[in-house]
């Protein structure tokens, strides 16, 4: 049972080099491997389990928040964790723990290889991982949390049953879609009678005795006259502009289950979607002005993060040069336009995001905005800019014209390279228009000063970018790639 208890023991404060989100630095990473694990602090090796991991983080959001110290050894020594991801690390912590925890990851180069500082905050409810006992960090090991009073964690909207429907609310035609989707996926479940599907994919709950859908369940696969009926906030309404106009030439109003939904969206994008082809090498590359990856993943964002108490609706405007996606619902505590890319993943409706996980939907552990970013990086374009209100949120993809030149620049050095992260991503198209300074590349990385200039001088040593000037005149620009 998920988020049962909550407690606040008193403890002594941490010490100043260690306390949450500071940066750690080499020479703290060996003094705290001198000191050992304490009320604060974990040490762990760089090969343990994610789910060991999470039980760790969860025992620190537990007590009151800490550091993880990962790929060292409590009796001394560093084991490289250099083949891990920071993205990897935090979405696996915030998977396990059904969104509960969500810790800043920072890379510290050491002598002897990376360890990873996880940045545990304390949590404001208990935080279960699995079945058994919530876990408990005494300083030492980890042990039972003491029950000391009581905290629920927030609902989840999308696993509430709904007694005021049937399981003939349901659509035939789209529970046959979601048993396609299961087989194509080779699950399991494709083979499980069709009342066992529902309720492994949390569609169908007990209440008052029977069978009920539940508010996801509705969602995936509800006759349209039953979402008109129980949930009328599922509609979509797409609107297609000419121009920057208020005024749109085309609207279409779809109350209809996610999945089909989905469908029809893609055709109305699709019809004044352009592409543009291009040859890099033997391969030919076809740039659209929006890639159908990228805003398949903003509507998928939209309807897992949205605010379904909400009567609002999601709408999609759809002009030449942007696409516009909002929601109803805020963004989640802490986390902004600006450090959204680096904050972990945080859902409203994780039941709803489970099951368009298992039918391969949705990255469950919610790397839906690095995609985007990814993408429209690799293909010329501007990163996905987020607006957000209190009670809203919009994500525009922008569409600022094709550079082809730049997308052979990314295609040959991914080439050459056998791999491209996102960070180096996101330098090459702060560099496409001209040299920058550090201090403004650690703004679109939205990295500290000292992380950035690590990240810089590997890209140099990559050969990826070279350096203009020196002290505070430096600035960067890409290298070219040799024949």
């Amino acid at each position: 049972m998920l988020n049962t208890v909550s407690v606040r023991p008193v403890h002594p404060a941490p010490p100043a080099a260690l306390r949450y989100r500071r940066s750690v630095t080499e020479a703290e990473v060996y003094q705290a491997l001198l000191q050992g694990p304490d009320e604060r602090r974990v040490l762990l090796g760089a090969r343990i389990a994610p789910e060991a991991l999470a039980r760790f983080a969860a025992g620190l959001a537990n007590r009151e928040g800490g550091l993880i110290l990962l790929g060292v050894r409590p009796g001394g020594g560093i084991e490289d964790a250099g083949g891990l991801e920071p993205l990897q690390l935090s979405h696996a912590l915030h998977e396990l723990t059904a969104g509960a925890v969500l810790p800043h990851v920072e890379r510290v180069e050491t002598a002897e290889g990376v360890v990873w500082a996880l940045h545990v905050p304390k949590s404001p409810y208990v935080v279960s991982v699995g079945s058994g006992p919530a876990p408990y960090w005494d300083g030492a090991r980890l042990v039972a949390l003491p029950a000391r009073g009581e905290a629920a964690a927030p609902p989840d909207p999308t696993a509430r049953p709904l007694p005021e429907a049937g399981l003939d609310d349901l659509d035939p035609a789209e529970l046959a879609r979601i048993e396609d989707r299961l087989r194509e996926r080779g699950s399991s479940l494709a083979d499980a009678p069709p009342l066992e599907q529902l309720q492994a994919l949390g569609m169908v709950q007990e209440a008052g005795g029977r069978r009920v859908p539940t508010v996801t369940g509705l969602l995936l696969a509800g006759r349209p006259a039953a979402l008109a009926r129980l949930l009328p906030q599922a509609e979509v309404s797409y609107y297609r502009h000419e121009g920057d106009d208020v005024d749109h030439s085309f609207r279409e109003d779809l109350l209809r289950p996610l999945p089909a939904a989905l469908e029809r969206l893609r055709e109305l994008i699709q019809i004044a979607n352009r592409f543009h082809p291009l040859t890099v090498g033997l391969f030919r590359i076809e740039v659209w002005d929006f890639d159908v990856e990228v805003y398949r993943e903003g509507l998928l964002n939209a309807f897992v993060h949205r605010d379904w108490a909400s009567h609002d609706t999601v709408q999609v405007h759809h002009h030449p040069d942007r696409l516009e996606i909002a929601n109803p619902g805020g963004l989640a505590p802490g986390m902004t336009p600006e450090n959204i890319l680096r904050h972990p993943p945080h859902r409203r409706n994780p039941q709803l995001a489970a099951a368009l996980a298992r039918l391969g939907y949705v990255e469950r552990a919610g790397q839906g905005v690095d995609k985007m970013y990814r993408l429209m990086l690799r293909y010329g374009k501007e990163p996905p800019e987020y607006r957000a209100w209190p009670q809203a949120v919009t994500l525009v993809l922008h569409n600022p014209g094709f550079d082809a030149g730049f997308v052979r620049w990314v295609s040959e050095a991914q080439n050459r390279q056998g791999g491209f992260t996102l960070d180096y991503l996101i330098v090459a198209a702060a560099l496409r228009r001209g040299p920058r300074p550090t201090a403004e590349l650690a703004r679109a990385l939205a990295l500290e000063p000292p992380q950035t200039r690590k990240l810089l001088a590997r890209m140099e040593a990559a050969g990826l970018i070279a350096p203009e000037g020196q002290g505070r005149g430096r600035r960067w620009r890409l290298a070219p790639l040799p024949r």
